[in-house]
């Protein structure tokens, strides 16, 4: 599932050391950032993943990107327990502290499409593409809605635009595989 690929990034970014708020010593820390792994399947680990990312919260210690990576991990496990309407309030809240982050636009984007709110979703995506025009991941998204709307015209630019970004990692590599196989689903198609 596409979603799991940018818990992976949450996950490598948080424990690489790229955001020196973060503290080692917290065991909260792989709990919270563990749903890149395995746990996405275990639902007795969406509680425990929760309830890790809220003690960050409350500990007062994070901030800034930190604290922003903190509530979209958070929100990423109550997204996959279904509450969409508390995983948009902490995708929220990682937006107004870190305006600027692809993944939190792209993480609401993916929750708004879950509710049915294409044009929403969509705004999100285009966002996310403005702040890095590299990320493969908000034109596939973007593709999968317009063939959603039965727009296959744009559908197939918006897979081209993922095709000819960069692959600069796993996320990008994602997107552009899962590109080309709707581009190819949609000439077998004609």
């Amino acid at each position: 599932m596409r979603r799991l690929i940018p818990f992976a990034a949450i996950l490598l970014f948080a424990m690489s050391g790229a955001t020196p708020t973060f503290a080692a010593d917290d065991p909260d820390r792989a709990i919270c950032f563990s749903l890149g792994n395995e746990n996405y399947k275990d639902s007795t680990k969406f509680d425990p993943g929760m309830n890790a990312c809220t003690r960050m919260i409350n500990s007062g210690r994070y901030k800034d990107k930190g604290l922003a990576a903190i509530y979209r991990a958070r929100g990423s496990w109550k997204q996959k327990e279904g509450q969409l309407e508390a995983s948009l309030a902490d995708y929220g809240i990682a937006i107004g502290i870190e305006p600027n982050n692809v993944e939190s636009y792209d993480y609401r984007a993916d929750v708004y499409q879950q509710q049915g709110d294409l044009d929403r979703a969509l705004a999100d995506y285009d966002h996310a593409s403005r702040i890095d025009p590299t990320y493969a991941a908000s034109y596939f998204s973007r593709g999968q809605i317009y063939e959603k709307k039965g727009d296959i015209p744009k559908a197939r630019v918006e897979y081209n635009k993922a095709l000819a970004v960069p692959t600069k990692d796993r996320i990008a590599k994602w997107a552009q595989d899962n590109a080309q196989a709707r581009l190819n689903a949609l000439a077998d198609a004609k």
